[in-house]
Formats: C-alpha cells, structure tokens, sequence
C-alpha cells in the first residue's frame, strides 16, 4: 500500500507531525511563532515535508489511499 499524497506538494505523506500549535521558526533575529493552518481551528497533524496541514489525515486511518 501506498501513503496518500499531501494536498499541498503531492508528496507522499511518509512523516507526520503532531503539531497543534505550531512551532518556532529562526528568522535570523529572533524566533517567529508559525502555524500550518490560516484557521482558528487548527489541525493537528502536517506534513513532515512541506509543513502543510494535513485536516482530513490521521495516522491510525489504516487503509485510506487518499485523505477524505
């Protein structure tokens, strides 16, 4: 089977992190706060690659080939 692809890059979706608040970027003078959602909702889960939020995926949904 096959990981689903990321909406965001198409990329398989081979790691994902748990990240309901976000995390802490370096922008050279500091620390900035960034979020994957545009939402007051946040999702939890993003993909590992491009940091993109992953809404509709959940790591124990064992046998989805796409994200619902």
């Amino acid at each position: 089977m096959d990981a689903p692809r990321c909406p965001h890059c198409g990329e398989p979706v081979t790691r994902a992190l748990d990240l309901p608040y976000g995390w802490w970027e370096w922008t050279g003078d500091g620390y900035r706060l960034t979020t994957a959602s545009d939402r007051v909702d946040v999702s939890p889960w993003v993909h590992w690659d491009c940091m993109g939020e992953l809404r509709q995926f959940h790591p124990q949904d064992v046998g989805t080939y796409q994200m619902r």
